[in-house]
């Protein structure tokens, strides 16, 4: 932790006074919702860059732990009465459970294999929650799922709820990243071979990282539908899997901070993409799904690191040049006075 204050310490304060003044530069309950629903995708994403930034795993059933964890809360509150905090416990449970079943059973997979195996697994998710009627109340959904007690039940005490859970996970994400544990996923994202032959257990730190990706999209998925108070299956399918892959490419795979602007970029050209469709005839359906396959195609040719690691490495740069000219500049002053 004290590694994480170092290095990340002024950008994680930035983070929390924008976090905390937000909701008050922006006082519209629109902005608020909008604010809940980044906050929602980006724990999501963060999970994700630490499958696919760290452990080098592409995931395309992301949607399908939010959905595990939405339904598990919906059901445990709606159903059973249970308090939503408790709700809250399982949604990151079972989705974990889930995820370490999968990641055991994929385990030798690579590349466009595991990318399809997760794929098949979203699908399957959302045929079960679809037809499994009598629990999740089917194509139909789910209503009057209770709002999470948290300083009340207003807009603001969600949006501070949520983008509490937020940094803690961030906070979490950071530590690993800089942590011997951080270090051997680097080194297994560079080369398995290499990192095998370092003794580095592999299949254990990939499977880990897939677990605690699962369980961060199921704690989304919980106060996603504590939120709502609806739920329906359409959000869990192959769409928001892409949404949550496009947000991580964007901002850069191995970048926790990436993964947490890749969310913002996608989710204002989102709300734009709707603001658009009210004054363009014709600009609706599936339009978004076409723009973000679009940015992630134009990512992956011209910018594959990703937008965070791009502007580092351009400041990086810049730097080095100032730091270059200052020492020539003074190594021809000292030249000058002898």
């Amino acid at each position: 932790m004290k590694q994480v204050i170092q290095k990340w310490g002024k950008s994680f304060g930035i983070y929390l006074v924008l976090m905390i003044l937000f909701p008050f530069v922006m006082p519209d309950e629109y902005y608020r919702s909008v604010g809940i629903i980044i906050g929602l995708h980006a724990i999501v994403t963060i999970g994700l860059c630490l499958v696919m930034g760290l452990a080098g795993q592409i995931s395309l059933g992301q949607a399908a732990f939010w959905g595990i964890g939405a339904y598990t809360s919906a059901v445990l509150t709606t159903k059973y009465g249970l308090p939503p905090l408790v709700g809250l416990v399982a949604a990151a449970i079972v989705p974990g459970l889930f995820a370490f079943i999968l990641g055991r059973a994929i385990a030798g997979l690579q590349g466009y294999y595991l990318a399809m195996a997760t794929l098949a697994f979203g699908y399957i998710v959302q045929i079960g929650i679809t037809e499994w009627e009598p629990v999740t109340g089917g194509a139909s959904g789910m209503i009057s799922i209770p709002r999470v007690p948290f300083f009340g039940d207003s807009e603001l005490s969600m949006y501070y709820l949520i983008w509490a859970v937020v940094s803690c996970v961030l906070l979490f994400s950071l530590n690993v990243l800089n942590s011997r544990v951080g270090r051997a996923f680097r080194a297994i994202h560079k080369s398995e071979i290499a990192a095998t032959s370092m003794g580095i257990d592999v299949r254990r730190f990939k499977l880990n990282a897939f677990v605690v990706s699962g369980m961060f999209a199921g704690i989304s998925g919980g106060l996603y539908a504590h939120y709502m108070g609806i739920l329906d299956p359409q959000p869990f399918g192959l769409h928001e899997s892409i949404k949550f892959l496009t947000m991580v490419v964007v901002g850069g795979m191995t970048s926790i901070w990436g993964a947490l602007i890749g969310t913002l970029v996608i989710n204002f050209i989102s709300e734009g993409l709707i603001a658009m469709s009210e004054f363009v005839p014709g600009l609706q359906g599936d339009i978004d799904t076409i723009v973000f396959g679009g940015i992630l195609v134009l990512i992956i040719m011209f910018m594959p690191e990703g937008l965070v690691p791009r502007i580092r490495s351009l400041y990086e740069k810049s730097r080095a040049k100032k730091t270059k000219a200052k020492e020539e500049l003074q190594r021809m002053e000292r030249k000058a006075t002898t």
